[in-house]
């Protein structure tokens, strides 16, 4: 099992004020956790992919994932990682402000572990 200091969350989220509150969020809890941010859906997945700029990104031990990014959506980004085999088993859990009775049962189905 990895100490918590081996730990890699990737934050998948495009406003300025829920990074800001969910990295505080983390790092008050268990500071020696690392947090990756990319703000839109291609960086995703391409942090994912390990292209460029993040060739050597580390395989996250999860992912927090906002809905409604700018270019290619949550959506598009869960069912892809979902594809990875690396990412078969990576808890996801999906960030929205949209209508949780819709999206909610949308996000599972595409393989999130829990939608917040």
């Amino acid at each position: 099992m990895k100490s918590a200091a081996n730990v890699d969350i990737l934050l998948i989220e495009d406003d300025p004020a829920d990074i800001y509150l969910i990295q505080r969020a983390i790092t008050d809890c268990r500071p020696q956790v690392r947090v990756w941010l990319v703000s839109n859906g291609d960086q995703a997945l391409a942090f994912l992919h390990q292209e460029p700029p993040f060739p050597k990104a580390p395989t996250p031990a999860l992912i927090l994932l906002d809905l409604n990014l700018p270019g290619r959506d949550g959506h598009d980004v869960l069912a892809e990682l979902r594809s990875l085999e690396p990412y078969h088993t990576t808890p996801v859990v999906v960030l929205s402000g949209s209508e949780r009775a819709v999206e909610e049962a949308r996000c599972l189905r595409l393989g999130a572990n829990a939608y917040i």
